[in-house]
């Protein structure tokens, strides 16, 4: 009977041993744990949401950015350009024999074909200032000048960031410049009125930025030198434009 009640008192023991091991009623566990751990699994999910929105997002405005990019690179289309200008130009004309101008201010007008990146246009512009100065006999001698311009331009743009682009371009043609001053009298004779026309090979270059505000809409702002070779009692004329225009892509 010592022998039954051994072994069932071994056996009651390795029971209750089994079942504390396994996880049983013998182990205690802590009722809150399962509940923080779900917490911390939906804030997980909230964020990982959160994220997800936030890079589908971008990645719909960087398409936009290709897109726009794209656009310039390789659209192909005609456009009118209009434009305005503030012009600074020093000519060697006598009886003075350097003209600094005031600053004058002229205008654009530009029909050009767009092929990518690279475009070309036909210009017909007019810029013109006054002109106040002394000449070689200290006389105080005023006037004004006006040059006409016919221009086949060229531009080659580069894109940088979304809407915006660099661009470089020059151009050559034709200009007739006129000029009218009044010499008051002195050691070069009586007071009068000299001036003269002529045209000339003309020629400039330049730099600037362009903004694309939409597919059919761009804004150009830029600086430009002009030159004009031989007009007439002009020697040489050279001129700083800064140019602001307009373009209507069609």
């Amino acid at each position: 009977m010592k022998k039954v009640l051994s072994v069932m008192a071994v056996s009651a023991f390795v029971l209750t041993a089994g079942v504390a091991l396994a996880g049983g009623p013998g182990k205690k566990m802590d009722a809150g744990c399962p509940e923080a751990c779900q917490q911390q699994i939906d804030d997980l999910n909230s964020s990982q949401a959160q994220q997800n929105e936030q890079l589908g997002a971008h990645a719909k405005q960087l398409e936009n950015h290709e897109q726009r990019i794209t656009a310039l690179e390789y659209d192909s289309m005609w456009y009118a350009r209009l434009g305005v200008r503030a012009a600074w130009t020093q000519q060697d004309l006598f009886p003075v024999n350097e003209w600094d101008s005031d600053a004058g201010f002229g205008g654009a007008i530009a029909l050009g074909k767009q092929f990518g990146q690279f475009r070309a246009e036909l210009e017909l512009a007019y810029q013109g200032a006054d002109l106040d100065d002394e000449n070689v006999w200290g006389d105080t001698v005023s006037g004004d000048y006006n040059a006409k311009t016919v221009f086949v331009n060229g531009y080659y743009e580069i894109p940088v960031y979304d809407a915006f682009a660099v661009y470089a371009m020059a151009g050559l043609g034709v200009a007739q410049f006129d000029w009218n001053v009044d010499v008051p009298a002195g050691w070069a004779g009586p007071a009068g009125t000299w001036g003269g026309s002529d045209n000339a090979f003309a020629y400039k270059a330049g730099l600037g930025v362009t903004y694309n505000f939409t597919d059919e809409i761009a804004g150009d702002l830029g600086y430009e030198y002009l030159g004009i070779s031989d007009a007439g009692e002009a020697e040489s004329i050279n001129g700083h434009n800064v140019v602001a225009s307009v373009r209507f892509k069609f």
